[in-house]
């Protein structure tokens, strides 16, 4: 593994002794800080020098040290100098991202934190045949559940073995209310005994449907729960180790960039319709994801309840959103209806669900989204 390191540490002496350490190790050409960057501009920053690991003082100035954690921890490993024995600074760190920390620089304590993250690397190219969908609806209603749902049970029929479908929405539950599912357990049960998670502790805490096992939402919506990037990290792994395809149904686009989904999963499916209304707020959910230094090339935008004769035509939502529909699901909402009342997925032979199907077909290449220029609907749906 050729490590290309990103160093950021205003403490002078600190400074010295890893760049010291770095060049006993004959690590070539470093990129170094002497002060931190704008949180904003560090991703940037990583990207334009090539780096894949970041060693950042994050005792000289806890909180903006905690801001760039969370900035580069989705994207490349950061590990924390800390001068100083502080436990709570250690957990800070540790609930932001970071993965090892250092905080008596020498060539064996660097060597180890190399090696040992040369090998979770190698683990994680073991298991690169899984994939990890992120749905997340632009706008609340825009169908974001409904599609998570059959895309699972689509993903499961076309032959993926096995498939893991995550309520990650506490507040509307919707994935357990479409398929009429009362599970015992549910997401919060997974963090409390995450320490002690095995498969035997998995396989009670989610449900089987519909051919697919099923993560729930609490029961109760005032139920809190906080994943942190680091658990977002881990969540994803350990799914990875065991699902060929993982769909991810989370509440809004600010979720999944603040728990790191964003930057973790292969793919984004952003959910929106063609009324102007849920335009405006999935444009605001562009900025976002772009704001958190999203790769747009991960992002697959999804057109639902398309009817030509109503709402914006396919073009305009192209030209509104600078991004082109990745597909269109047929508005079908008599189907949609019986189904949930039935709590059972909508018939294959559908029209809602040939064109689940034959999203699952294109979601197979690799066809990345273009932008295009503004024009005066881009205009009008960014206005303040």
């Amino acid at each position: 593994m050729i490590w290309k390191p990103l160093v950021v540490c205003p403490q002078p002496d600190f400074h010295r002794r890893m760049l010291a350490v770095l060049r006993e190790l004959t690590v070539d050409s470093p990129c170094t800080l002497a002060e931190y960057p704008p949180t904003g501009a560090i991703a940037a920053l990583v990207e334009r020098n090539g780096c894949n690991i970041c060693f950042l003082d994050a005792a000289t100035d806890p909180e903006q040290a905690q801001l760039l954690i969370s900035a580069l921890a989705p994207s490349l490993p950061v590990v924390a100098l800390h001068p100083r024995n502080d436990a709570d600074l250690i957990l800070r760190c540790l609930r932001r991202g970071a993965c090892e920390f250092v905080a008596d620089p020498s060539a064996d304590t660097v060597r180890g934190v190399f090696e040992r993250l040369a090998r979770t690397r190698l683990d994680a190219a073991h298991h690169a045949g899984s994939t990890i969908y992120c749905v997340v609806a632009g706008k609340p209603g825009c169908g974001g559940s409904t599609l998570a749902e059959h895309l699972a049970i689509q993903l499961r029929a076309n032959g993926a073995n096995p498939v893991l479908l995550v309520d990650g929405d506490h507040l509307t539950a919707s994935i357990t209310f479409q398929l009429k599912l009362k599970p015992e357990f549910h997401l919060e049960d997974v963090l409390r005994d995450w320490a002690r998670m095995d498969d035997d502790l998995w396989s009670r805490l989610t449900v089987p449907a519909f051919g697919v096992d099923v993560l729930a939402a609490p029961e109760d919506p005032t139920t809190r729960i906080e994943v942190s990037r680091q658990i977002a990290g881990e969540l994803c792994a350990f799914w990875r180790e065991r699902y060929e395809a993982v769909v991810l149904d989370l509440p809004d686009v600010r979720a999944a960039v603040d728990c790191g989904f964003t930057a973790l999963t292969d793919l984004i499916l952003l959910v929106t319709t063609n009324e102007l209304a849920a335009l405006q707020a999935t444009s605001r959910g562009l900025r976002y994801l772009d704001s958190g230094a999203a790769d747009r090339a991960k992002l697959r935008l999804i057109l639902n309840r398309y009817t030509p004769v109503t709402g914006l035509k396919r073009e305009d939502v192209k030209t509104a959103l600078s991004v082109p529909p990745f597909a269109t699901l047929c508005n079908d909402y008599e189907v949609i209806q019986a189904a949930l009342l039935e709590g059972k997925p909508a018939s294959a032979g559908s029209r809602f669900g040939a064109s689940v199907q034959a999203l699952c077909r294109e979601l197979s290449h690799k066809n990345v989204p273009e932008r295009k220029n503004a024009s005066w609907l881009t205009s009008l749906l960014h206005r303040k």
